[in-house]
């Protein structure tokens, strides 16, 4: 009988957490909650627009975000020290030479060091590919005013400055489908 009630308290206390659990995620849940930063920023974004930023390249000139619109732009945060990032850059390369006068990558990097940075961008020949714009953000002002939270994480923003599609993790962007996806951006 012991053995019986204590099981019975076992699939209560499961069945409570598991309802609650359900009824957060269902928003039954909400008083008093708020989503996280970069769901509010991304929220934002879709209602305000893009946001502005300049960053110097490599080079030291000032690069505004702006000053691409006509343009299709992929704003990439990313890091030298970051697997999935080293994992993502070559499709990243495929893709912009597809297309190297209708999108421009601007690759903004959370790299420690800026000495890192610029050996990554080496082994890579980022300098080769005309439309791989590279930037540091050493005190993360960029990543923070897009709410980035994971790297990488990139923004594809349309000829006009406004946010199509926000990619959090690894993308395989020159992949079948994303090439037609970036065909008909670029239409």
């Amino acid at each position: 009988m012991k053995h019986a009630i204590k099981g019975f308290i076992v699939v209560l206390l499961l069945g409570g957490a598991f309802y609650l659990g359900w009824a957060q995620y269902r928003g039954f849940l909400t008083r008093g909650q708020r989503p996280p930063e970069g769901t509010l920023r991304l929220n934002e974004m879709e209602k305000s627009g893009v946001p502005d930023f300049t960053l110097k390249n490599l080079g030291g000139e000032d690069i505004t975000l702006s000053a691409y619109k006509g343009k299709v732009v992929i704003v990439n945060f990313w890091a030298s020290w970051c697997e999935p990032c080293v994992k993502e850059f070559p499709s990243l390369i495929r893709l912009l030479n597809q297309y190297p006068k209708e999108v421009v990558l601007l690759a903004v990097s959370a790299d420690y060091t800026l000495e890192d940075l610029v050996g990554f961008t080496k082994a890579f020949k980022v300098s080769d590919v005309s439309n791989f714009i590279v930037m540091w953000d050493s005190k993360k002002k960029v990543a923070e005013l897009f709410g980035t939270e994971v790297l990488p994480e990139s923004y594809i923003i349309d000829k006009d400055g406004q946010l199509v599609r926000k990619v959090a993790g690894v993308e395989e962007w020159d992949s079948p489908m994303a090439l037609q996806f970036f065909r008909q951006l670029i239409k």
